[in-house]
């Protein structure tokens, strides 16, 4: 089976004039490159290099992008 991991994720960002803001891995967030990025209980988590803690992210999720490790395919989930 293969592995999931997490390339990148849209949130609504504004709440006055919402707007689409994308994390990525391998973009830069608060002066720090983002290395990996985790979901648990619907909070996502971006880390650096070192494997420390950047942020926690919970805002409204429109878009993940995935990658599947051993199985060659990579998909998009969209809420």
């Amino acid at each position: 089976m293969a592995e999931k991991i997490i390339k990148s994720f849209e949130v609504v960002a504004e709440a006055t004039k919402p707007i689409i803001y994308k994390f990525e891995v391998g973009k830069e967030f608060g002066g720090h490159a983002v290395a990996d990025i985790i979901e648990h209980d619907g909070v996502f988590k971006l880390f650096n290099r070192k494997d420390e803690l950047i942020t926690e992210i919970k805002l409204p999720v429109v878009c993940v992008k995935y990658e599947y490790i051993g199985g060659g395919l990579s998909a998009q989930k969209t809420n």
